[in-house]
This record gives structure tokens, sequence and C-alpha cells, in this order.
């Protein structure tokens, strides 16, 4: 998966094929991006790119993507938008819309933005992008079917309905009145039969730009600059994280109470000079393995690869419990003391899994 694509309506996956050899994924969101690092992607392309219904994706997971050394490509869409933002990072932007968001001649996101059908109908255009009916009304002025003014209400009327509206026919609609009928009816003819899509084109262009810089031999480029990891990148990061370790669902019970504990064990080891010492660690292991029946180092790893784990993940486990260990007996007095209270209010609070018990009789009167 050296060379990904993400892709939807601005260009069809078979003629985008055709033009380069690639991984296609669906149009991009918040969190793709980074979930594809783990598969060291090289080259990628954002050409489409959800933004409405679902979160779009972040500058930061670009500037990420780059400084780990991947090349980022934007064209005709979300592509373009990003690329006009991030050019000065180095993502390449590429095509005529990126120029123009690049240069200020187009601002609003909705230039690009179209409705369409799901994947299963190819991302099918339901409505045309603002800067295909522009191209396409410069077109029909220079081929002689309408004059300047008319088309530039072309642009106008187009302009003023929602991006989910914007058909060639509720813009005819929308002229009627304004704009004489004969040059209604030309435009609509010619932007029917001789449509202009420049969002096509520049996706198109971008897959060709990608096979050029693929073909040549692969030299990381380091990134000039750091990017600082916000709470919210944090959280994205660790969100990704855990679907990654099979965490989609509920998560098992107390178990974010438990790295809780795991982590104020680190912090008192580092306060205390608390370490465990080798004898502790592989006698822990020792354990450890005879509990689950892995009897030799082949079935050892077999385990760790089953679970996705690395053998710095398993010591690290090891040494937190030990560490939680000798935190519960320093301070086993303390504890004991807290017990009765704690399991009062646990069970008046209705705590999962103290549910009331029969208490024992009380001690008679003397």
């Amino acid at each position: 998966m050296s060379t990904v694509v993400f892709l939807g309506p601005s260009l069809p996956r078979e003629q985008a094929a055709r033009i380069l050899d690639a991984t296609y994924l669906p149009p991009i969101q918040q969190g793709d991006l980074l979930r594809l690092l783990d598969h060291a992607p090289r080259h990628v392309g954002i050409v489409d790119g959800y933004f409405e219904t679902v979160p779009a994706v972040w500058h930061k997971e670009i500037l990420i993507a780059m400084s780990r050394g991947v090349r980022v490509y934007g064209a005709a869409s979300m592509g373009a938008l990003r690329a006009a933002e991030l050019h000065g990072f180095g993502m390449v932007g590429i095509g005529t819309i990126f120029e123009l968001y690049r240069d200020g001649r187009i601002t609003a996101d909705d230039e690009v933005a179209v409705q369409h059908a799901p994947e299963g109908l190819g991302y099918l255009p339901l409505t045309q992008a603002l800067v295909d009916i522009r191209a396409s009304a410069e077109a029909a002025r220079e081929a002689g079917a309408i004059g300047p003014e008319a088309a530039a209400a072309v642009v106008a009327a187009a302009r003023a309905l929602h991006y989910g509206e914007r058909t060639f026919e509720a813009v005819a609609a929308r002229l009627a009145g304004r704009v004489a009928a004969r040059e209604i009816a030309a435009w609509h003819d010619h932007a029917r039969t001789n449509f202009v899509s420049l969002k096509a084109r520049d996706a198109a262009a971008l897959l060709a730009e990608i096979g050029r810089e693929a073909a040549q031999p692969w030299v990381p480029r380091p990134a000039g600059y750091t990017v600082a990891h916000t709470v919210f990148v944090e959280r994205l990061l660790n969100e990704i994280a855990l679907e990654r370790a099979g965490g989609g669902g509920p998560l098992p019970a107390g178990l974010r109470e438990a790295a809780l504990l795991a982590f104020i064990a680190r912090a008192a080891s580092r306060e205390f000079g608390w370490s465990p010492g080798p004898d502790e660690m592989t006698e822990a292991a020792g354990a450890l393995f005879a509990r689950l029946g892995l009897t030799d180092p082949a079935q050892v790893t077999a385990w760790m690869q089953a679970h996705g784990l690395t053998e710095a993940a398993v010591w690290g486990r090891l040494r937190d419990d030990l560490l939680v260990a000798r935190l519960m007996r320093q301070h086993e007095v303390e504890i004991a003391r807290a017990l009765p209270d704690a399991l009062r209010l646990a069970r008046a609070f209705g705590d999962p899994g103290t549910s009331p018990h029969k208490s024992p009789p009380p001690f008679p009167d003397d």
C-alpha cells in the first residue's frame, strides 16, 4: 500500500485506475490518514473528502503524515482546499482549482461541494460543483452559445443555490425572467453536451503526477516543522490506537481504572525510586506463561503475534503489575481501613458487582 488515493465523485474509479495503479479508498474523513500511517504509505493523494455529515480531515493529520516522510498531494475537491492551506508546509497542490484557492480567486468551501450517491453506486454526482458550472458557463461563452452577461448570470444563479441543489435544471429555473429564454436554453444545451469538469481534469492530473513521482527512486523528504500534539490530536490518536486493539465496543469493566492505577504506580516508582529487579521480572513472566500454558519461546512468540503484542508491551505490563502490587503493599493498612466504608457506599450507590448480601446477626446483648 505504498500509493493510496482518497477518491469519490470527482472521477470514476475505473477511469482513475487506468491512469494510476494505486489503492483507492473512499472520500477521506477525520482520522483516515492517521489510520493509514501504520501501512507506511509513500504517496497519498487526497481528491475527495467528507465535510458535513462527518468531521473533515484535520490539517494536523496531514502535517503529521508529512512529518513522517509521506508525500501528500491534493487536487480537485477537499484535496485542493487542504493543499491551498498547507502547500507552504510541503503538501503538493495540483491543478486549476488548487491554484484558484491558493491565489484567493475563490475562497468558499462550497465551490467544490456536491451531493453524491453512495459507494455502491460509484459515488455518482447528483449535483454539479460551482467550479464546474463556472467553467462550463465560460466554455459556452467562448463557443458563442451565450453572451458574457448570461455567463455571469449562470454563475450568480448557481452560487445562490445550496450546493445540494446545484443542478443544471435548478440553475436554468433560477435564470427564468432574468436572462432571455433563448440564452437559457442555449446554455443548458451546451452544458449538458459539452460539460467541462475541472474537478475531473484536476483529479486526473493528480494521479498522473503521483505516477511520475512514484516511478522515481524513493528519497524521504524531512519536514521543516514540528507538529505540536494538542489534546485533540492526542485524543484522536488514542481513539485510533484503541480501534486497532479491537476496542470498537464497550471496554471491559475496570479497564480504565486499571490503566489509571498503573499510571499512578509508575509515578510512585519514579518518586520513590522503585524498580523491579531482573529476578522479579523473570519470576512474573514465568508465572504468566505457566498460567497461559505457554511452555517454550515459540509458543510465547505465537501468542504475542496472535494478540498484536510486542515484547516491550508484555514486559511493560509485567512491570506495571509489580509496581501496582508494591503500591498496594505500601498502603495496605490505609486500604484495609477504608474498605468497610467503601463497600457500604458502593452498595448504596448501586455500583456493579456490589449487590447486598445477608449480614451476619449482631452480637447478643450481655
